[in-house]
């Protein structure tokens, strides 16, 4: 293992990803945890209800628009309520196409993909489809250069190097590099994919029809600021960053994962990947012995200002591996699913 924490470099190791062997110690010592596995009907109803809320407040805010005659105030009060509360409810959206990512929202993928097409529709990006398509990558490859479509690419690194102006540009920036990063692994879209797009340019122009560009205006602004510097958003650095050397993934514990699907639970959530996100609490509470000795969060506010200000935080802070590493310590027959999780 080459130590090289919070540098210029990744911190390369020569083992394999710990959530593996984790699996199957934690189901050998607590088999009970197997009932927790499956899906909840409670994600989807949410995702219904937020995605209501959300439309709700678009159509809001274009009647005080037209009421107010637009101007400076108008404005000033949309943006405010996009980063207050639309941000929110955005990001949450967004958590439910990751739940529905590993099948955890309805009894069947057909079902998950719906309620994933359902989330994404005040998102305003077409994101939902490619995400279940390549999020699953991200759990088989973790830390594995040029196959974690995590990992920042080399350009970025270059760019930021640690500047805490640089970085803190990079959050408000992050939904557009995310996309960037995307293209990465982008293969040629499925019929799926092509299906969102569609819709999602359908459900954009009926919004600017039916209410207005202000309202399109709230939608979009609420899922850049639910994106970027925002604290719901702040798991992105938080789950695989390295804030104490020799671990590779964190778990956050604090108000927050109640609107986020207990997204923060993130080290519970890399060990069994089919308990959904409302069960996690219990998985952590049956086998506490494997989580009361790592370091976790407990503000996600703290995360981003730590992050901008710290010089020795920054794009390299990953622990990673080799392909080669990868092959050596584990070589999949096929992509991760419910029944290959629960059988490791």
């Amino acid at each position: 293992m080459t130590t090289n924490h919070l540098t210029k470099a990744f911190t390369e190791v020569d083992f394999a990803e710990p959530h593996r062997a984790r699996r199957k110690a934690l189901l050998a010592a607590h088999p009970e945890v197997r009932a927790l596995f499956g899906y909840d009907r409670r994600t989807a109803v949410v995702v219904a209800a937020v995605v209501a809320l959300q439309l709700a407040l678009a159509w809001g805010v274009q009647r005080a628009w037209e009421a107010a005659g637009g101007g400076a105030a108008a404005a000033a009060g949309l943006v405010a309520l996009a980063l207050l509360v639309g941000a929110v409810l955005a990001h949450w959206c967004a958590m439910g196409i990751h739940e529905c990512s590993h099948d955890l929202a309805a009894r069947t993928p057909l079902g998950n993909r719906l309620v994933s097409l359902l989330a994404n529709v005040p998102v305003v990006v077409p994101a939902a489809m490619s995400f279940h398509r390549y999020h699953l990558e991200h759990h088989t490859y973790l830390g594995v250069r040029e196959l974690d479509t995590d990992l920042a690419p080399a350009i970025e690194h270059r760019v930021i190097d640690n500047v805490a102006w640089r970085k803190l540009l990079v959050l408000l920036l992050f939904p557009a590099l995310y996309l960037v990063r995307g293209l990465g692994f982008a293969q040629r879209p499925d019929r799926w994919e092509l299906l969102n797009l569609a819709l999602m340019i359908g459900v954009n122009a009926l919004v600017v029809v039916l209410l207005g560009w202000p309202a399109l205006a709230y939608l979009f602004l609420s899922f850049w600021f639910g994106h970027g510097v925002h604290p719901v958003a702040a798991h992105f650095v938080h789950e695989h960053y390295i804030w104490t050397a020799g671990q590779e993934t964190y778990s956050y514990y604090g108000p927050l994962n109640r609107v986020t699907f207990n997204v923060g639970l993130h080290y519970e959530h890399h060990d069994l990947m089919n308990i959904p996100g409302w069960r996690l609490p219990e998985l952590r509470r049956l086998a506490p012995e494997f989580y009361e000795g790592l370091v976790a969060h407990r503000s996600w506010t703290a995360i981003l200002w730590r992050y901008v200000t710290d010089p020795r935080i920054g794009p390299y802070t990953r622990q990673v591996r080799s392909e080669a590493t990868f092959r050596r310590t584990r070589a999949p027959e096929r992509r991760p699913g419910p029944a290959l999780e629960a059988a490791a």
